[in-house]
């Protein structure tokens, strides 16, 4: 590859599953490696998924993962599988942008020599996302142990084998690992709780500071996750720009800002840039952007009203911004947040990178509903690191009005156990986007009402849909920039050549920006040559 090749292996047509594959001379570069939701949820959904015994065969053969040569993890290779797409031949690596997963989910299929280059916030977001998480082909974006091939009944299955656990090399781009992140690198909570002699051998992987082997420089961004950055990329015919996900209208929106201003400095070539938010030409304009302090606004409101009945926040999974927004609601109100362990171990990882992110303690405690059988994370959390910030579900049931739960619809199933009488819900993220979702908000109203919990930021309609609308103030806050805050970006750096990608309306690019500056709409697995 002598010239400049972007190929958008996934995500050029959809909202999430960025896969972008950059390459120029002796040089390769994915940027981000992400599970695609929108077409998983053509064939999946929670009770069937891609088989765990088929490694790579299942997503290949159903579209979830492109065909490509030269990426993926030979153990993860079924013999039924045949490879037929291009050829990639050398990959520097992974540049990832943030720790959601439709841009970080897939990359455990990758083989292990591809090193992962990211923020400190991100690879300590990806492995305590691993660690808390399902141990599924694929979803091993830091560690996994390899698959052998074993024939049961006369068919050929994928199993784990008694090798020991390897680690990918991931190299950190704007800090070094200290000591502290680095043993909770290693640390595995299976491991830890076990302590038997002759336990799994741990095989690292590098875990430094930097990236030689291609001249890019990770910028902060303001998202709805704390960790994400955009990139820009030096290469032999310019500079290349890729934005991520990113907003200018959180809290940190300043850090968005400041990455434009150094973009616009580095005289850009190509700018490869997110378009959630805009709109298809017969489509109104998407939501106006409401701000986190708006939201805050709302939140205080809220609790300062409901009383002393039960009370519940939702709000999405990694948004640790929305979570400290219902910390200091909690606080005003006179009430501790309590969290699930699963969020109290991410919480623990951050706190390493960022010390002021809040970690249990005398203001937020750890839920503990004793199930009969128990993640090892979270027997970890809640038996060895946070014993003496635990609250059960009799105590929350006995003095509710001391207690804001941070619950979502799939921990609903606790209130037969703390038994309220009455209280409110607060819906503190995005709405439902496709049929399961929908179906996963009208439970969730039957819940609440079999309870006689009021809900706030969606009801059911007449129709028994879900509404998403709020009498109380805007509850929600969207993680990506608007239309018009796009469209200032662009102009801000003006890059010469704009290529489109996570949106599902690439031609309102073609639109606003023509005569302005090339725009380049890419095709999934289709190489552009710039």
């Amino acid at each position: 590859m002598n010239g400049l090749a972007l190929t958008s292996l996934d995500g050029a047509d959809t909202i999430g599953g960025s896969k972008l594959l950059l390459e120029w001379e002796d040089h390769g570069v994915l940027l981000d490696f992400g599970m695609n939701f929108t077409r998983a949820n053509r064939y999946y959904e929670e009770y069937i998924k891609p088989r765990g015994t088929t490694g790579l065969l299942d997503h290949v053969m159903m579209g979830t993962l492109p065909d490509v040569n030269g990426l993926y993890r030979t153990d993860l290779m079924h013999p039924d599988l045949v490879l037929e797409g291009r050829k990639v031949e050398k990959i520097d690596a992974v540049l990832l942008s943030h720790g959601h997963i439709d841009h970080s989910g897939d990359i455990g299929f990758l083989k292990r020599e591809i090193p992962v280059a990211a923020t400190a916030m991100t690879a300590a977001i990806v492995k305590a996302s691993q660690d808390s998480s399902r141990n599924e082909p694929g979803k091993e974006p830091v560690y996994f142990s390899e698959r052998c091939v074993r024939e049961t009944r006369g068919t050929q299955l994928l199993c784990s084998g008694r090798g020991g656990v390897l680690y990918r090399d991931y190299h950190l781009l704007d800090e070094p690992p200290t000591d502290e992140l680095s043993r909770f690198w290693r640390f595995v909570p299976s491991h830890a709780l076990r302590k038997k002699p002759g336990a799994t051998e741990l095989i690292p992987g590098r875990f430094e500071h930097g990236l030689e082997s291609v001249d890019c420089e990770a910028l902060p961004v303001d998202h709805s996750i704390k960790g994400a950055c955009a990139f820009i990329i030096d290469t032999p015919n310019g500079c290349v720009i890729y934005t991520g996900d990113l907003r200018m209208h959180g809290l940190r929106h300043g850090t968005t800002r400041e990455f434009v201003s150094r973009a616009r400095a580095s005289k850009p070539y190509v700018m490869i840039v997110e378009g959630t938010r805009v709109s298809k030409e017969d489509e109104e304009p998407k939501h106006p952007s409401v701000t986190e302090e708006e939201v805050k606004e709302t939140a205080d409101s809220i609790m300062a009203d409901v009383g002393g009945g039960l009370a519940i926040a939702d709000f999405g999974p990694r948004n640790i911004e929305r979570l400290e927004i219902f910390l200091d609601a909690a606080r005003e109100s006179h009430r501790k947040l309590a969290i699930t362990a699963k969020d109290a171990y991410l919480l623990h990882a951050m706190h390493m990178i960022d010390t002021s992110i809040p970690v249990p303690g005398d203001d937020m405690l750890v839920y503990d509903s004793p199930k009969g059988s128990t993640g090892k994370f979270e027997e970890w959390v809640v038996e060895h690191e946070y014993t003496d910030s635990l609250v059960r579900p009799s105590e929350v049931g006995r003095s509710p009005g001391d207690f804001l739960l941070s619950f979502s619809f799939f921990d609903m199933k606790n209130l037969i156990d703390i038994k309220p009488k009455g209280g409110h819900y607060i819906f503190s993220s995005s709405e439902a986007h496709n049929e399961e979702q929908i179906i996963d908000f009208v439970r969730l109203g039957r819940w609440l009402s079999r309870f006689g919990i009021e809900a706030h930021g969606f009801r059911i309609g007449d129709d028994e849909k879900p509404v998403f609308e709020s009498s109380d103030g805007p509850l929600h806050a969207s993680g990506h920039a608007s239309a018009d805050d796009i469209t200032e970006m662009v102009r801000a750096i003006d890059p010469d050549v704009l290529i489109p990608v996570h949106t599902e309306s690439p031609k309102w690019f073609e639109t606003t920006f023509s005569g302005e500056r090339e725009v380049v709409l890419p095709e999934r697995c289709r190489t552009i040559e710039l």
